[in-house]
């Protein structure tokens, strides 16, 4: 790490020890070159050193592009012409820029480039890209392959970089985004020996099911003939419902209590004075009992399952995911029998319940579901289906 400092800051030093433009000229990047020599000279036209550099990077870089261009043309093939559409508006770019100082006048002479017109070869190029694109685009899109028709997609946004309303392209890339989309069908399948109903299935769906999707992968709960490409199912394999629960507990509770005074005796068992002869007296204390009868009501249900994502049209399982959900009801309350003053507060509180009817075994079911859609919902959330 401190080697790769030491690196960087040496280049940084060197970079800023002389010019930027004669660093850039030195590392063989004419083209930047010409732009820090250009920003310097508006700044410091006496620069005789960054003119010259001026004078040497911007016909070498202007060539490179040009010889670019000409081996692309050569090539003869219709995939070239964004390229040159890059290189032509690269080399009106740099002659704007050079323009803005010209002529430069300095001890050395004047320097005045001659300016071309790149206007027309800009235009053809445009319109040459924009073509491929939208016919090559046109071909991916013939083959109908959800894969080709990604591919289709983006050339057909290519074309819209060029012109933003080129033919028939707005309507080309919504169907290529409707054919290259992965269509994701929820599902919810009863493997259990209960006999679901339809609204409990149907609550364990999220109901927006928009933030699963991506740039080509769309979730739905809508069933559809041939259309979704995978299904994820959520399956209930096992549904553990325990008896229901009556258990009973008595017992006692005691507590000493004030009970008034007492007078204090002397061994003589005479009452005992204190210093002003007042009769001395100390608090009296009694144990009070009451006998507590406690009941708790308690069923206990476990749901069971997985989400299975499946490839539909293999038929092949691409991803099990297991999901749990429990639930219990507890309903704890108390009778008492004796002085409730030896009662403590958790007892006091037991006596203000009433017994309960435990639950039946579709209450229990519906009330578990509502902790199984949060749990169905994390699993299809952490475990998305990637775009394919």
């Amino acid at each position: 790490m401190n080697k790769l400092l030491t690196f960087l800051i040496s280049g940084l030093i060197i970079i800023s020890s002389c010019a930027p433009a004669k660093y850039y000229y030195r590392q063989g990047d004419y083209n930047m070159a010409t732009y820090e020599a250009v920003k310097k000279i508006r700044k410091k036209p006496e620069k005789t050193k960054i003119i010259e550099v001026l004078k040497k990077s911007y016909p070498i870089a202007n060539q490179a592009d040009l010889d670019r261009i000409k081996f692309l043309k050569e090539q003869g093939t219709p995939d070239v012409w964004d390229e040159v559409f890059v290189r032509y508006s690269a080399l009106k770019d740099r002659q704007a820029a050079v323009k803005t100082i010209l002529p430069i006048r300095y001890t050395g002479g004047v320097v005045d480039f001659p300016q071309t017109d790149y206007d027309k070869e800009i235009v053809a190029a445009k319109q040459k890209a924009a073509e491929y694109f939208y016919v090559h685009g046109q071909k991916l899109l013939a083959e109908n392959d959800r894969f080709k028709a990604r591919e289709a997609f983006y050339e057909f946004q290519r074309v819209k970089q060029y012109y933003a309303d080129f033919r028939d392209v707005d309507q080309l890339i919504k169907t290529a985004r409707e054919k290259g989309m992965t269509h994701v069908l929820v599902k919810v399948e009863d493997n259990t020996i209960f006999k679901l109903p339809n609204a409990f299935k149907n609550s364990l769906i999220p109901q927006d099911l928009t933030p699963l999707n991506s740039e080509w992968v769309e979730y739905s709960n809508e069933p559809k003939s041939n259309y979704y490409h995978y299904q994820a199912g959520v399956h209930l394999n096992n549904i553990i419902l325990t008896p229901a629960s009556v258990k009973e507990r008595e017992y006692t509770e005691s507590k000493e209590v004030p009970d008034g005074y007492e007078y204090v005796l002397d061994a003589s068992g005479n009452v005992m004075k204190d210093s002003l002869g007042n009769d001395i007296k100390k608090p009296k204390y009694k144990t009070t009992t009451c006998t507590v009868l406690e009941t708790v009501q308690r069923r206990d249900i476990s749901l069971a399952g997985a989400v299975i994502y499946t490839d539909l049209q293999t038929n092949q399982v691409v991803k099990t995911v297991p999901v749990v959900a429990e639930h219990y009801f507890e309903n704890i309350f108390a009778l008492a029998n004796g002085d409730l003053t030896a009662l403590p507060e958790r007892v006091l509180n037991l006596l203000k319940n009433k017994p309960l009817v435990i639950p039946l075994d579709l209450d229990m079911i519906f009330t578990a579901g509502d902790v199984l859609k949060g749990v169905v919902a994390n699993a299809l959330r952490d475990h998305r289906l990637v775009p394919r």
